[in-house]
């Protein structure tokens, strides 16, 4: 009787330690896949944050893209055109953030119109003031009208820079432009974040000397020769001085 005891009992325990051996290969394997999870969850938040830098940075690029398109396209058109009056300067001023200069544009009409455009960079904002250029005026006070402002960007901040050539045909750079002489020979836009990091600068060159009427600048039109003064009556020829008959 005891010996049937004892063998019904030494089954039951191995049976006990069997499942008490798969509890514990059981909790091994959740701990296993536990910790492959974790590291697949990792392994997608690194993959997801660099497709966000990938695409934060390819709009960068787009946007830096796109105000350079802009900035090029308001740019190469600028004509080397005077102020009005006898030996007048160009329309033509710059500094590090603001530009000042003269082209045509074709109006509603289909009639070229020359406008004065004026950029000013201040912060991360750019704008573009552009009214009409009338014949007559000496000076940018003397322009009126016009439409308001309209913003180009807001998230870079914009610089120019102003190259010349030297007479022996190499160029300088500087961050200002005031003579009424003489034009630059390409402007030099850089785009910075607020902080100054720079993100890309652009050499633009003018069409300074790509007219055809300076060629010849006597008997046809060309903006880079000074306009001579109108010709204008004789001067009438004085009468004589009457001797004094005061006796003195």
């Amino acid at each position: 009787m005891r010996a049937a005891l004892k063998g019904a009992v030494r089954p039951a325990r191995q049976r006990a330690a069997n499942a008490g051996f798969l509890l514990v290969e059981a909790l091994t394997a959740m701990a296993i896949g536990a910790l492959l999870l974790l590291a697949l969850a990792s392994l997608l938040s690194l993959v997801l944050r660099a497709s966000d830098r990938t695409a934060a940075a390819g709009t960068a690029v787009e946007e830096r893209a796109r105000i350079v398109s802009a900035l090029i396209a308001r740019i190469e058109p600028i004509t080397p055109q005077r102020w009005a009056g006898p030996g007048a300067g160009f329309v033509f001023e710059g500094t590090e953030t603001m530009m000042l200069f003269a082209r045509f544009r074709a109006g509603k009409d289909g009639i070229l119109q020359s406008r004065l455009v004026r950029l000013t960079s201040a912060g991360q904002l750019l704008s573009e003031d552009e009214r009409p250029l009338p014949p007559d005026a000496r000076d940018s006070g003397a322009v009126a009208g016009g439409d308001s402002p309209v913003v180009l960007q807001d998230r870079f901040v914009v610089r120019f820079a102003y190259f010349s050539r030297l007479a022996d045909g190499t160029e300088a750079l500087t961050d200002r432009w005031s003579a009424t002489t003489a034009m630059p020979v390409a402007i030099r836009v850089t785009l910075a974040d607020l902080d100054g990091t720079p993100r890309g600068s652009v050499r633009i060159p003018l069409r300074v000397n790509a007219e055809p009427g300076c060629a010849a600048p006597g008997p046809a039109l060309c903006s880079l020769a000074p306009r001579a003064a109108a010709p204008g009556p004789p001067p009438e020829s004085q009468a004589p001085n009457k001797p004094d008959d005061s006796g003195g």
